[in-house]
């Protein structure tokens, strides 16, 4: 990861839109045999954050991964965000429910980060019906994320034409200025059809070469991986 002076992490925690759509991911691997454990835990702590505004997912993370547990927090927008930040930290049901968690633990947390949709229209609640998901993490070279961002806004066209839902985020909290470029789809099927899709789509086929042609590239792929919701909760 490339270092961030401070100055430039102050403007990726402060430069975020106050109405895009914020996401916090925490990232949790299961102790031997606790795999449903954990799971019932993700659900009972559901039950508390989506009663203080969260829009909540658990994901199973599958391709590309040692197939972790993503427990996702969804809000509409920065305030939304902090109301429940708020909330959650005066909460009976909250406390209590960690002293249980924390006496028998069934899984490991590895990490944890927060981010913000670059896109404004977008709300917590448009992932309930997409099921499978894609993504990939960029590291933009030094001064060249809004390049990035508009290359991500070129491809999203392309993807959003063949049938995928297509979101990027600018990580905050727990991250750096990575961006992670993410695709959703209504099933695994869906995904195969869109993805047969994109190689015979000349657009595709055409930004693909002039970024392979690249001579000074503008970021690093870092990761990529696939999964699949478990459950939706608001």
């Amino acid at each position: 990861m490339k270092p961030l002076t401070f100055g430039m992490m102050l403007i990726c925690l402060l430069s975020f839109p106050l109405r895009a759509e914020i996401v916090e991911v925490y990232r949790w691997e299961p102790y031997p045999g606790k795999n449903m454990a954990l799971i019932e835990a993700m659900q009972e702590a559901a039950d508390i954050h989506t009663n203080l505004g969260a829009t909540v997912q658990i994901n199973r993370l599958d391709i590309g991964t040692s197939q972790q547990i993503d427990y996702v927090m969804r809000f509409d927008d920065l305030a939304a965000w902090g109301s429940a930040k708020t909330k959650l930290a005066s909460s009976q049901d909250w406390a209590e429910f960690g002293v249980r968690a924390s006496s028998d633990p069934s899984g490991k947390l590895v990490e944890s980060l927060l981010g913000t949709n670059l896109d404004q229209t977008t709300k917590a609640s448009d992932f309930a019906d997409k099921t499978v998901f894609s993504v990939f993490i960029w590291d933009p070279a030094p001064g060249r994320s809004l390049e990035l961002q508009a290359g991500f806004a070129a491809a999203k066209m392309i993807h959003e034409a063949n049938g995928a839902k297509v979101d990027s985020y600018l990580e905050s909290f727990g991250g750096s200025d990575k961006l992670h470029y993410v695709m959703s789809f209504d099933s695994w099927d869906h995904m195969a059809e869109v993805q047969a899709k994109f190689t015979s789509d000349p657009a595709w086929i055409e930004f693909q070469a002039a970024n392979a042609s690249a001579t000074d590239p503008v970021a690093e792929l870092i990761m990529s991986f696939a999964g699949s919701t478990l459950m939706n909760f608001d």
